[in-house]
């Protein structure tokens, strides 16, 4: 198979339309995203229709559930590892007022997990840990903890986004792998990015980077009424 992962694309279709193109360019065979289709970005709405409209199955992530909850902030508030809501909130509460309701029954019909098995190597594809979805696993996430994991699965490469920093780790013979942002992207690095698997002669990976048109992204979010720092964060790459 040689398939396109993405992730955390959070209402940003600008950059979305700019990894499709760069996708379609590379001839995959098929995309998979791993949540976060929403939050932070003005154009949720547009996103999850325009990955519908491409086909393209996927996870639910943090802000998604979030976003369908009866009370965003006690979602936040019910998972130890949730980061502080703030602008996470904000944004979430300024969608839950403007979505329309086939996004939210897109959304709420979302996996926690998609498993695929290529011959002899199971792919297990998450937005988080498979054990929440507010749990990062990182470079720094301790590799017992990362074995644990991969014995409770019994997956051999887990996809995993949510960090929106491109990663990959390798821990005896195992490989988590990250493809970064497509559309919040972290790393003081503004551009998209994506990952590429094929496993047509063993297992291939290319991490990608796309450009997009950052400022008009930006542009969007002020004239939407969102807070002015996820603008900022956008034009420099930087976590919020």
């Amino acid at each position: 198979m040689r398939i396109a992962v993405l992730a955390d694309v959070h209402g940003n279709l600008v950059a979305l339309e700019a990894v499709l193109r760069d996708i379609a360019a590379r001839g995959a065979e098929g995309i998979l995203h791993l949540g976060d289709l929403v939050g932070y970005g003005p154009r949720p709405d547009e996103v999850v229709g325009r990955l519908c409209a491409e086909g393209v199955s996927g996870v639910v992530g943090d802000h998604d559930l979030a976003l369908c909850d009866p009370d965003p902030e006690d979602r936040w508030r019910r998972d130890p590892a949730a980061p502080a809501p703030s602008l996470a909130l904000q944004s979430c509460l300024w969608a839950r007022a403007r979505v329309r309701d086939e996004t939210l029954s897109h959304l709420r019909s979302l996996p926690a997990r998609i498993e695929i098995a290529e011959g002899d190597t199971a792919f297990l594809f998450t937005h988080a840990s498979p054990a929440s979805p507010f749990e990062a696993l990182s470079d720094h996430t301790p590799e017992e903890r990362l074995l644990a994991i991969f014995e409770a699965t019994r997956a051999h490469v887990i996809v995993v986004g949510h960090t929106h920093t491109p990663g990959a780790r390798a821990l005896g013979g195992r490989v988590i792998l990250n493809p970064g942002s497509a559309g919040m992207p972290w790393g003081c690095d503004p551009r998209a990015s994506y990952l590429m698997l094929d496993t047509e002669n063993g297992l291939v990976v290319e991490h990608i980077r796309v450009e997009f048109d950052v400022e008009t992204a930006a542009r969007e979010s002020v004239t939407s009424g969102l807070p002015a720092e996820l603008a900022d964060a956008l034009r420099l790459g930087q976590r919020v």
